[in-house]
């Protein structure tokens, strides 16, 4: 390290010098430089010192907090048996309901199986019924068809008259 304009001499340097005076200002000058080089040392291991005090402390209170948090082997067994019986509740409602949709459903293929049995009854009755229609009216068409019967045999008889071919 070389010694710059505003750098004091070493120890040294002002034992050579002859004068007392520039003796004692050079140190003076080194004394101060130490001075302040101590000092900033100082402060530097007084903030390292605090530091590492409050990260200790820190470290304590969360240490002890953590203690507080933390749950006993009883308490976590407890919760193992909480949850065994929610489970074992949420199954026995689960099995419940999927049963009551299982009946549900069972009566809803029972009723659809009704209805297609009623509808294909339905559809033969609806055949039936078409053949009679059918039937029906080619019988109507039949008797538009046919001559018209002979009146003047059936006026006679009707109108309660005699007639002349009768014995």
């Amino acid at each position: 390290m070389e010694a710059g304009p505003e750098e004091p001499r070493a120890p040294r340097d002002a034992a050579q010098s002859a004068d007392p005076a520039e003796r004692l200002d050079g140190l003076r000058a080194w004394v101060a430089q130490l001075d302040r080089k101590l000092g900033t040392r100082f402060y530097a291991l007084g903030a390292a010192t605090v530091l590492g005090l409050a990260a200790g402390i820190v470290a304590i209170v969360l240490v002890l907090g953590l203690k507080e948090d933390s749950a006993t082997k009883s308490q976590i067994e407890q919760l193992r048996d909480d949850v065994r019986g929610v489970e074992r509740s949420a199954s026995t409602a689960a099995d419940d309901d999927v049963a009551a949709l299982d009946e549900r459903l069972a009566g809803l293929e029972s009723q659809l199986e009704g209805l297609r049995s009623d509808q294909t009854a339905t559809g033969r009755e609806i055949s039936v019924i078409q053949d009679d229609v059918s039937d029906l009216r080619d019988d109507v068409t039949q008797l538009e068809n046919a001559p018209p019967p002979d009146t003047s045999d059936s006026t006679n008889d009707s109108a309660g008259g005699s007639n002349s071919n009768s014995p």
